[in-house]
């Protein structure tokens, strides 16, 4: 339990930090814009950059991580999509906040949780399947927001646009071709990108903080206890199934069920104010899911001993 609070503890501070920064007016309003620009264009590439560059598969079970986490994902999207059939009124951005919150990951959860719980063999995997997820979800998101965001029609071309204008498939795209090529970064770029990811976290939570307005749970709750199901019943429960039908085992099969029970990523909240989304209900559904991980990370942890 000890280890749950130390890694969620961070995040809701600097939640509650922007919530009151914002209230008390201690930072003009019209910096948050322009934060939430400076770390969608530059910040969250720099991570992605440098987290998926410096990664060395070697003989991990790479494939079975794949094939876990791709299908875990996929499972998320199909019973996303399940749920705005049961709620046909929800408009197309308030289902980027459903489809976000069903399928994202806190990432910085996550590797906290598994490097505590599993060791370095633990962190190491689940870096590996973090920089799988990350690839896939960020092209399904920015897929999703193509179509749910315009007129609702499935336009191929838009969609192809959308994806190479976006930043965080190119911060993707750039870490897995310098991974693939075998190339080390230099120390200087590979320092300057360390650093402009670390600023990416706390500013992104910060910006979650100072969007929230507490009314707006009642408002959302259509989207937020959808989301809820997906990520903290749905996607362990499948990711647990998947991992076993794959021959995962041992901390490799604990990781993979790890990385679909944390909460969603903040970094939605940024995507969702860039590409038009609902970012109220997509700020409603960060923090409640982060402040109900409390409870429902130690019990899927308890399940899986």
């Amino acid at each position: 339990m000890a280890v749950i609070i130390n890694a969620l503890t961070p995040v809701l501070a600097l939640i509650l930090l922007g919530f009151l920064l914002r209230r008390t007016e201690f930072i003009p309003s019209s910096f948050w814009p322009s934060a939430e620009k400076l770390t969608y264009y530059l910040l969250m590439p720099a991570t992605l950059i440098h987290s998926l560059a410096g990664k060395e598969i070697g003989s991990s079970p790479w494939l079975n991580i794949l094939l876990t986490v791709g299908g875990a994902i996929f499972a998320s999207v199909l019973f996303v999509i399940l749920g705005w059939l049961m709620r046909r009124q929800m408009g197309g951005a308030a289902f980027t906040s459903l489809f976000q919150g069903g399928v994202r990951f806190n990432t910085f959860v996550a590797l906290a949780l598994a490097e505590n719980l599993f060791g370095k063999e633990g962190l190491f995997l689940a870096s590996l399947g973090a920089g799988f997820m990350i690839l896939i979800i960020n092209v399904l998101c920015v897929s999703a927001f193509s179509v749910a965001v315009g007129d609702g029609v499935c336009d191929l071309k838009k969609v192809g646009r959308d994806l190479l204008r976006n930043p965080l498939i190119w911060g993707c795209a750039l870490g897995i071709g310098i991974n693939a090529a075998g190339v080390k970064l230099p120390s200087a770029i590979d320092g300057s990108l360390t650093l402009l990811g670390k600023a990416a976290f706390p500013v992104g939570l910060m910006a979650v903080g100072a969007a929230y307005r507490p009314g707006n749970i009642a408002r959302h709750w259509q989207p937020l206890l959808t989301s809820c199901g997906i990520q903290f019943v749905c996607k362990p429960v499948i990711a647990w199934y998947l991992a076993a039908a794959t021959g995962l085992s041992g901390v490799a099969a604990g990781v993979a069920v790890l990385l679909f029970s944390v909460p969603t990523a903040p970094t939605a909240y940024i995507l969702s104010r860039q590409m038009g989304g609902d970012h109220d209900s997509m700020a409603v559904i960060i923090t409640v899911q982060t402040c109900l991980s409390f409870f429902t990370l130690p019990l899927t942890l308890w399940l899986l001993r």
